[in-house]
């Protein structure tokens, strides 16, 4: 146990002393500031289109915008384009060292393979939660300070009022539960990676068996409602589901546990994959 901590923390280390780490954490230092700071500048439009929809049974004074309903949206507009910043980091976290041959060094250390490949994909978990954590706070913190806090109103099947305090405590829920969605894409590209040298290939290669996964989800023919279920992306909706009254913790439980399956899948393979790389050439 002690040497799996210690490679792992090895593996962050490395993660974290390479450039393309940090995209998309200065992405999200930049764009959502902007996006908040043009909210409070000239109005946040999607909450007159959602009360136009309601056909005028609702009526308020005053502006619904506050930073916890742009923090909700952006959940929702980020949520597929996300990913990318996941699959430049696991898709190269084995491959890149498959390239450079530092895999023959390990030979030469008192730490077997799974351990090796093991503590790797523990850094991909820490990396992936890192960085979903990030995204909640510049989203949630920047817009309550930029924009200013509040009640949050989820227009959904009608219109659902979250006093701020209850809001706060499921956006907490909500990004607990993205990083276990995301995982499941990092464990993806993370098995991809140990497939080649080249981490363009599983960059490449997660990100569109995303969106191919993506197109089946919304295709509406019906033998394609059979093979649904065995698509991770069929679960990726769950995040957003803290957000609804009541809570459907049953339904949450099942997606994640479906979602743990595929991960556990991932890992599964990606372990025999490693064991049988021939790292000496």
């Amino acid at each position: 146990m002690r040497l799996l901590l210690q490679a792992t923390g090895l593996e962050l280390v490395k993660i974290f002393s390479k450039w393309r780490t940090y995209i998309g954490f200065a992405t999200m230092a930049v764009l959502v500031p902007i996006i908040m700071w043009l909210v409070r500048r000239y109005g946040f439009g999607i909450e007159h289109e959602a009360l136009n929809a309601l056909g005028g049974s609702f009526e308020y004074t005053g502006s619904l915008a506050n930073g916890l309903l742009v923090s909700y949206y952006l959940m929702n507009v980020l949520w597929v384009h996300f990913p990318f910043f996941i699959v430049l980091v696991a898709g190269d976290v084995v491959a890149s060292e498959g390239a450079a041959g530092t895999f023959r060094l390990w030979l030469t250390r008192p730490i077997s393979r799974l351990q090796v490949i093991t503590s790797k994909f523990l850094a991909v978990f820490v990396y992936t939660l890192a960085i979903v954590f990030f995204m909640g706070l510049c989203c949630v913190g920047l817009g309550m300070l930029i924009v200013g806090g509040g009640d949050l109103f989820v227009f959904d099947k009608g219109i659902l009022i979250l006093a701020q305090n209850d809001a706060l405590l499921r956006f907490l829920l909500a990004y607990l539960i993205a990083a276990l969605v995301q995982m499941t894409v990092a464990a993806l590209a993370f098995l991809f990676s140990t497939w080649t040298n080249n981490s363009v290939g599983p960059i490449i290669g997660t990100y569109a068996v995303i969106v191919v996964s993506l197109i089946l989800t919304v295709l509406q023919i019906g033998v394609l409602a059979q093979v649904r279920p065995y698509l991770f992306v069929t679960y990726f909706d769950v995040f957003f589901m803290p957000f609804a009254d009541p809570i459907p913790w049953g339904e949450i439980a099942l997606k994640l546990s479906r979602l743990g399956l595929f991960v556990g899948a991932f890992y599964l393979i990606s372990v025999i994959s490693f064991l049988r790389k021939d790292i000496r050439t």
